[in-house]
């Protein structure tokens, strides 16, 4: 991205900003007694002016002292800081001219920036660093560059990243040229801004507006410049007020530079919520009320005119609902393209006599992409705006034909969203990797003219915020998913340093990935329009080594790890990682407790483990801590600061509430009871009966079962446990049961060591429990499997009757001269995936009719042969456009394949659950004549597809929700 300057230094300054301030040599040094002046001219573009003001306000907050202001270079002192617009500024024309500066490599450019370190450049000056933009906004991206190089964050304000004070502010001699960035525009959408952001602003940072407003609005456009953004769609809920009803909100957006547009639903910038009266306007429908309709929409072209705009095209209903009065499709296609004439005969009438020269965008949101799908004729220069489906997925992106449109495409991503099947808008929890698939594409597809990402109320969403807005800026830096976690590191690394950095990162992703195979709003296993009541969820208590608890563990340790990074992070800083860390870690891992122990609960009970009523007071002080964590963000964090921001359950749904906690009175006569992993029907007898057998152990695949010693009654209980063979493993031997909490159930683990079990045939023990009264015993069979496997090549077994693989563990990759499979780091309920590549389809000869795809195969083996049915679960990704689908081809050995497709239409219920789970099930069914080894053929029919995980089926397979265990041959 920077000319002068190779990336990895770049990339090393931003991880270590402080290494500019402490340098010997420093070309500028700012303190008390040898004070910086920063020097403008008077006459550039108010955003220049705002930028430099800005950059003063960081410097005082590093070293105390706040560098004077000058308009002239005799007022500047000896050492200055002089920034401007090309166009702006006469004192850069000054510098020009007399060959002290060269600005020929940004001018004429879009939102570029040089920093130049020049000697006696003019006057007094004996020391100047110059920072240049190509335009208003290219000067203040140059301009905050330059403050992160010094160790002021973007998020020094909104998420209270408070640099480490200096005694003197150190700036080396910088050069360097930035490039122009990707994207054209590139902001944010405020959208359902109800339960955050516009509280807040209402009642506690601009009281005086009683709504968000121009000073909300000026903190908002500071720090889009800070992450180098330049576009918004205004917050339009019907909490807010619109954005032209305060004439300050507009010039504010003018004074930053931020160029103003509106949503989907909100033609030529009129947010109807707020403007549209039926009162006074009559309906809003454009065949019966056309007039009311056009004249409506001239008032707000007329106000805007001279104003940096996009102008939204089109029409649909009053808010996120289809367009009133058109019955059949055609009608449809043919209003609309009526409405979009009628729009830009306004534009030509009041902003430009040619509509081509203004900046419009048409997004093709619900059911407009079937109405665009049907045949309308869109002008050329009109931006095609592609939306994903709401949780994360695009659409559609640009065809050969759409890549050439002069007006480009540009894309619509949701960070949060509101509506059916589930909202999630509390957290932020899609997952980076998920965004960077997905914009990829989108850039790869020459979607580069507008990114507009919906945020709801920015915070908590500062990380995926500034991911989004980084791959916007310079997407060269974004190349393979990699990059996407080296890109969290840097992150966290420049706002907590390097040491603590990376231990946050490391504990964010694994909060991504868990959040990834269900969010924290989708827990309660309910949908939204209409509201539904909560359920269990799939989480299995019984199964895969209770995968349910594997859950709690993982964000249990999550939670640990949290308090103990605590301790590192200097005072400072301690509302940052309030924000940033503790409080989104804390509260997705509470709601997880919340609804997994009150269902285990449920589940014990039914068992008679007095533990049961342990657990559902363990959930309901899940829901106590999130209240609690709540009001310490709203009325602690930054002494009250973000009081009225956060809002532990919007629009108060289900999964937000506290779910009745039952109390049960146990009456058996047995004192304890015995569990084994995969037993969930224990028999309610008096004396001590259940199960009589351990799930069977496997030499190549090398498990460990579970089996829980429980009480039934509150005595306390003295247990012992012992194996009757050496070669079983058990990790606790003895232990005391109590009434106490947390002491009523044991979980002990059972194992085989391999090295001393007998080395052929059919492998029997047990393990005996006793109380020193009663004894019970479980039986023990282990399999060691003669397998002979010397390659290098995955191989998976048959084990208890099905076969589990991770899709990155391929045994083979045969990619063909069509485009072929590749591993995706990072994605997926095992960490990774393997997708067809869409990355390079425009590179890879393609054979349309596929008579020679390529293929990933996977070696299995059997015990016998029989039916077996192979179930793929796949990333719910769209078809790329209108040329593919979502087709794979799944053989076994030799077979034809059978052809599966799992493209969705609309909002089925299908897409709702797939959208719910990160995850489509596709499913085949196929025979094999015989027991040995076999291969899976997966085919790459259409590109995108992602796989995360295989299940092969021979009718053993256990009910699980989150990825099973792989069953792969072990060394």
């Amino acid at each position: 991205m920077y000319k002068t300057i190779p990336f990895s230094i770049f990339l090393f300054l931003l991880l270590f900003p402080l290494v500019l301030t402490g340098q010997k040599n420093a070309f500028l040094k700012h303190s008390q007694e040898r004070p910086v002046t920063i020097v403008f001219d008077s006459k550039d573009e108010k955003t220049v002016e705002l930028a430099a003001e800005a950059l003063a306000r960081d410097i005082e907050l590093l070293s105390g002292v706040k560098p004077a202001m000058a308009h002239h270079f005799e007022n500047s002192g000896s050492h200055a800081i002089i920034v401007g617009s090309l166009q702006g500024s006469q004192l850069l024309q000054q510098l020009s001219g007399s060959g002290t500066i060269n600005f020929s490599q940004i001018e004429g450019q879009w939102e570029t920036f040089s920093i130049e370190s020049v000697k006696n450049p003019i006057g007094p000056i004996k020391k100047a660093l110059v920072i240049m933009g190509s335009d208003k906004r290219g000067a203040a991206y140059g301009i905050f560059h330059l403050s992160e190089l010094l160790g002021v964050s973007p998020w020094n304000w909104w998420a209270d990243v408070i640099p480490k004070p200096l005694d003197e502010v150190s700036i080396p001699s910088i050069n360097t040229t930035s490039s122009p960035p990707s994207v054209k525009y590139r902001g944010i959408f405020l959208n359902d801004e109800c339960w955050g952001l516009n509280p807040w602003a209402s009642k506690t940072f601009e009281p005086e507006e009683g709504n968000i407003g121009p000073r909300t609005y000026a903190a908002i456009f500071e720090l889009l410049l800070r992450l180098r953004g330049n576009f918004i769609w205004p917050a339009m809920h019907p909490c807010t007020n619109a954005f032209y009803s305060n004439p300050e909100n507009p010039k504010t957006a003018q004074d930053y530079g931020i160029v103003v547009g509106s949503s989907h639903a909100e033609p030529m910038l009129r947010n109807n919520v707020d403007e549209w009266h039926r009162d006074e306007h009559g309906d809003f429908n454009f065949f019966t009320n056309r007039e009311t309709i056009l004249n409506y929409w001239e008032k707000r072209v007329e106000e805007s005119a001279g104003n940096e705009s996009i102008y939204t095209l089109g029409m649909r209903g009053i808010h996120d609902s289809g367009m009133v009065g058109a019955g059949s499709m055609e009608e449809q296609v043919d209003a609309l393209q009526d409405i979009i004439e009628q729009q830009r005969l306004l534009l030509s009438r009041h902003v430009n006599p040619y509509p081509s020269k203004v900046p419009q965008a048409f997004t093709t949101y619900k059911e407009v992409l079937d109405v665009y799908d049907a045949g309308m004729d869109l002008d050329d220069d009109i931006t095609l705006v592609w939306p994903d489906d709401n949780y994360g997925y695009i659409h559609r992106f640009s065809g050969p034909k759409e890549e050439k449109r002069a007006g480009g495409s540009g894309i619509y991503y949701h960070l949060s969203y509101w509506g059916r099947p589930h909202d999630y808008l509390w957290l932020s929890s899609t997952h980076p990797v998920l965004v960077w698939e997905e914009m990829a594409k989108a850039y790869y597809f020459n979607s580069r003219e507008i990114w507009v990402v919906n945020v709801g109320d920015i915070k908590p969403l500062e990380y995926n915020l500034s991911l989004f807005m980084d791959m916007a800026w310079n997407m060269d830096n974004f190349a393979s998913s990699p990059q996407v976690r080296a890109h969290m590191q840097q992150w966290y690394s420049q706002i907590f340093g390097p040491a603590a950095g990376q231990s946050i990162a490391d504990l964010k992703w694994e909060y991504h990935q868990l959040n990834f195979e269900r969010r924290p709003e989708f827990m309660g296993w309910s949908q939204t329009e209409p509201t539904r009541k909560t359920h269990f969820t799939a989480y299995n208590h019984f199964e895969a080594g209770d995968e349910a608890q594997k859950r709690l563990n993982r964000f249990e340790a999550l939670m640990q790890s949290t308090d103990q990074l605590k301790h590192q992070i200097p005072g400072r800083l301690s509302d940052a990682y309030y924000q940033l860390v503790e409080y989104p870690v804390k509260g997705a891992g509470l709601i997880n407790q919340k609804f997994l122990y009150l269902e285990k609960a449920y589940y014990y009970a039914s068992q008679n483990r007095i533990i049961a009523n342990d657990l559902a007071q363990k959930s309901k002080a899940a829901y106590d801590s999130i209240q609690q964590l709540t009001e310490y963000y709203n009325h602690q964090v930054a002494d009250g600061k973000w009081e009225n921001m956060m809002y532990m359950q919007p629009r108060s749904l289900p999964v937000f509430d506290l779910p009745a906690i039952p109390q049960w009175d146990f009456n058996v006569d047995t004192h304890w009871g015995l569990a084994v992993e995969g037993d969930e029907d224990i028999r309610r007898v008096k004396a001590i009966k259940g199960p009589t057998y351990l799930p069977s152990f496997n030499s190549s695949t090398r498990q460990t079962y579970f089996v829980d010693i429980f009480l039934k009654k509150e005595a306390p209980l003295d247990w012992t446990a012992s194996a009757s063979e050496d070669w079983i493993k058990i990790d606790q031997t003895s232990g005391t049961l109590t009434a106490e909490p947390g002491s009523q159930q044991q979980r002990l683990f059972v194992s085989i060591d391999w090295d001393k079990a007998p080395q052929s045939g059919r492998l029997r023990g047990s393990v005996r429990f006793s109380d020193g009264d009663k004894n019970y015993s479980l039986q023990v069979y282990a399999n060691r499997q003669d397998i002979s496997h010397t390659s290098q090549e995955a191989l998976f077994v048959e084990d208890r009757g099905y076969i589990a693989i991770n899709a990155e563990n391929f045994s083979r990759q045969n990619n063909t001269s069509s485009y072929g499979w590749d591993v995706l780091e990072g994605l997926g309920y095992t960490g990774h995936s393997v997708w067809v590549n869409p990355l390079k389809i425009k590179e890879q000869q393609f054979d349309p009719e596929l008579k020679n795809p390529s293929t990933l195969e996977y070696d299995f083996q059997t015990d016998r042969g029989g039916e077996i049915t192979v179930t793929v679960y796949a990333l719910p990704v769209h078809p790329l456009n209108q040329d593919y689908s979502n087709r794979i081809g799944i053989g076994v050995n030799e077979e034809a394949p059978q052809i599966v497709d799992h493209k969705t239409f609309g909002r089925s219920e299908e897409w709702k659950q797939n959208v719910l789970s990160n995850s489509t099930v596709l499913k085949t069914k196929h025979h094999l004549p015989e027991g040995g080894r076999h291969t899976l053929k997966i085919y790459a029919l259409d590109p995108g597809i992602i796989i995360d995980r295989i299940v092969i089926d021979k009718g053993g397979a256990i009910k699980s929700y989150s990825a099973q265990k792989e069953t792969i041959v072990q060394p």
